[in-house]
């Protein structure tokens, strides 16, 4: 696992070659990259473990990890070894290959049952495309209640899906409407979570009733909301949504780009719940930086035509040689190093070493999270939990920045995605930093 001494972190030396870099760069870059990309101006020389060192010569700890990407530490030797070999040999083409069949026993392995088949595309919002192309096929029917909050992509399916983020982009298609989500802290139907008994999943069957057609193909949910800052709902949640799904005869899709592949704690977010979705997405740490994502079902589901016809559900790069390999090769980390149970334990102890900034430092709300995903609310006024604003959030991550901890952000909240084989030491060092910094106060 990565560690690390203690070292002198953060934006000490001059970024006279970073911000050149960054300024040659966007003279043929487009707009619209990530806001803490453009925010950070930073240019990566090397990246190893949970460090990133920029042209200058600064060292920053990522607890951005690429949105969640980074599950194995950058430059991960076995992973540098196994891609190294694969490109040397055969790096592209869908065809058999040694690695798709070293991959499909690992994934095997890993699957909770009943699922049992993966699809690989390149994608997130691909997947998701490809999951809602599975439902209707299994269903035979189009419709899909989203939530609140969530994020599924850009494209027109998973764009409909993820309400808030629509803005000047319609039409959308039609079959598609939105229900709130469990979030506690904001709860959006002004209940106490002590006291609800899940009213948010008594709403959503009410959106259902009023504005479905008879035609629900499914439910599509994050176990925890990413973009959201790392909502975690109340235990039960996803279950009841299960129950909710069958009563209307429709099924249950798990948006895991995000969660799955040992991020919460467990292999796959939705386990924590003791619920079997009927599809799974995945993406992001399965690749461990490598572009790959999926869509996990049963072999039954998988066999609904017209998404089983030849060439139905393919998709250019999705089972190429190298991607194959680099999900073997995570898994095989996240196995062999036991990373499951490593997140689990360590995600606690950050959490429990987080928690008191509720009450210590000005700006922080709430501090909530499952493993090693985690998010810091920020809010101006404690106890009507108004966001802080665009720029006090931006001043708030350039000053995590400058300290010496890279974090990504999502709406008022700073999310933490560190990788899952950091060590102790170097996790607690980086909490250190966080602390530090927001007790301090920014704005």
């Amino acid at each position: 696992m990565t560690g690390g001494n203690r070292e002198n972190w953060g934006l000490n030396a001059p970024r006279d070659k970073s911000l050149e870099h960054w300024e040659a760069e966007q003279e043929v870059i487009g707009p619209g990259l990530q806001a803490v990309m453009l925010w950070s101006t930073m240019c990566v020389e090397t990246a190893e473990g949970a460090v990133l060192t920029d042209l200058d010569g600064n060292r920053v700890l990522d607890f951005q990890g690429a949105g969640g990407v980074n599950s194995i530490g950058h430059a991960n030797p076995h992973f540098v070894s196994a891609l190294s070999a694969q490109v040397a040999v055969s790096p592209a083409g869908a065809f058999g290959s040694h690695a798709r069949r070293e991959m499909a026993q690992a994934v095997r392995d890993f699957l909770p049952e009943p699922l049992d088949r993966i699809q690989l595309y390149s994608g997130g919002t691909e997947a998701v495309e490809a999951a809602l192309r599975l439902a209707k096929s299994v269903t035979g029917k189009y419709e899909f209640l989203s939530f609140w909050g969530g994020f599924h992509g850009k494209s027109l399916g998973s764009l409909a899906l993820t309400a808030g983020a629509r803005a000047g982009l319609g039409p959308l298609p039609s079959g598609h409407f939105s229900a709130p989500y469990a979030n506690c802290y904001r709860c959006p139907l002004k209940l106490k979570p002590d006291s609800c008994g899940l009213a948010c999943v008594d709403q959503a069957r009410e959106v259902i009733k009023q504005n479905s057609t008879g035609a629900l193909a499914a439910l599509v949910v994050e176990p925890v909301q990413g973009r959201s800052g790392n909502v975690v709902p109340p235990p039960g949640y996803l279950q009841a949504l299960g129950e909710v799904a069958k009563e209307f005869d429709a099924l249950l899709i798990v948006d895991e780009m995000m969660t799955g592949f040992g991020r919460t704690g467990a292999a796959f977010a939705f386990q924590h719940d003791g619920v079997v979705p009927d599809i799974v997405t995945v993406g992001k740490g399965m690749g461990g930086g490598y572009p790959v994502t999926g869509v996990i079902s049963t072999a039954q589901h998988m066999s609904a035509r017209p998404f089983s016809d030849p060439s139905a559900s393919s998709s250019s790069f999705g089972a190429f040689p190298m991607a194959c390999r680099a999900v073997a090769t995570v898994i095989d980390v996240l196995v062999e190093e036991n990373l499951v149970d490593h997140t689990e334990q360590l995600g606690a102890e950050l959490l429990e070493a987080l928690r008191p900034l509720v009450d210590e430092a000005p700006l922080v709300g709430d501090v909530r999270g499952i493993g090693l995903a985690i998010g810091i609310e920020l809010v101006s006024d404690k106890t009507t939990r108004e966001p802080v604003s665009g720029e006090v959030l931006r001043e708030t991550f350039l000053a995590l920045l400058k300290a010496g901890v890279l974090v990504m952000t999502g709406g008022n909240t700073l999310r933490l995605y560190p990788p899952l084989n950091i060590g102790r030491d170097q996790a607690l060092e980086a909490v250190e930093i966080i602390r530090r910094t927001l007790i301090g106060g920014v704005a």
